[in-house]
């Protein structure tokens, strides 16, 4: 009987304490959802898989600049999809995916303002660079890099993802390089593919946000996603999993869970 009582008294107790915990990231914006998207994701009819500066590809109401908030001295610039086909794996067609974009519109432009994940980015370059696919074929792919003003952060862009980075990114023979303490280290897998092996090692089926940073002196991926699980079998949470995978090596970094993870199934 007092094991019983101990039982739901734990229950309960996780029940109040944990929802903030588990629950998503809610967006401040009520016309962008928590539902992310891609090419080959599309969203509900009625939305846009718009990417936004700091919150990444949602689907969300259609006309973004009119509701999404840029800093300070920067302009909400809406850049539709590129004209591109996509080959899906399962065999449909997909389109890209549109961007919001905070433009600088003075000479003293702050790079942020207020808001610590919202940049001001200009297009660097456009072009075709060769990485691995997930079937470890290399092949070519058409990219986007765009840069803040100080060229320490910015989007990696492919028809089927948008991937903010930092640090500073260059093409040289068709390879992608980041600049590192030690050196250019090469960019040998594109996000498609981080996003793909994260939701393999992770079972993350809901990608929340890709990042491409500079982490031991090396380009890693930080691929943060969602998994539905029950607490002790019965209370729904959704627990966000961080997987960092090397962009040079493909390797599988570390997989970081909440520490109540074990507790869920």
């Amino acid at each position: 009987m007092k094991t019983k009582i101990v039982f739901v008294t734990i229950i309960a107790l996780l029940s109040i304490f944990l929802p903030n915990i588990a629950s998503a990231q809610v967006s401040e914006y009520p016309q962008i959802t928590e539902k992310a998207c891609d090419s080959c994701t599309p969203c509900p009819e009625g939305l846009e898989c718009i990417n936004f500066p700091g919150i990444g590809p949602r689907c969300a109401e259609s006309s973004p600049c009119s509701y999404f908030k840029c800093p300070l001295n920067t302009e909400c610039i809406f850049s539709g999809p590129p004209e591109m086909v996509t080959y899906c794996p399962n065999g449909t067609l997909g389109k890209g995916i549109a961007n919001v974009i905070c433009q600088c519109v003075g000479p003293e432009c702050p790079a942020t303002s207020g808001y610590e994940d919202t940049v001001s980015y200009d297009l660097l370059t456009k072009t075709v660079v060769h990485a691995i696919n997930p079937d470890e074929q290399t092949v070519s792919h058409n990219i986007s890099l765009w840069k803040t003003t100080d060229e320490n952060r910015g989007i990696l862009e492919t028809p089927t993802t948008t991937t903010e980075y930092r640090g500073r990114i260059v093409v040289k023979q068709s390879k992608l390089f980041m600049d590192t303490p030690a050196g250019e280290k090469p960019i040998n897998i594109l996000p498609g593919y981080a996003i793909s092996k994260a939701k393999g090692v992770a079972e993350t089926p809901e990608i929340k946000k890709v990042e491409l940073k500079l982490e031991a002196e090396k380009p890693v991926y930080s691929v943060k996603g969602i998994k539905q699980a029950r607490l002790l079998f019965i209370i729904p949470v959704s627990m966000e999993i961080e997987t960092k995978i090397d962009a040079e090596t493909k390797d599988v970094i570390s997989v970081n869970k909440p520490w109540w993870s074990f507790l869920c199934w």
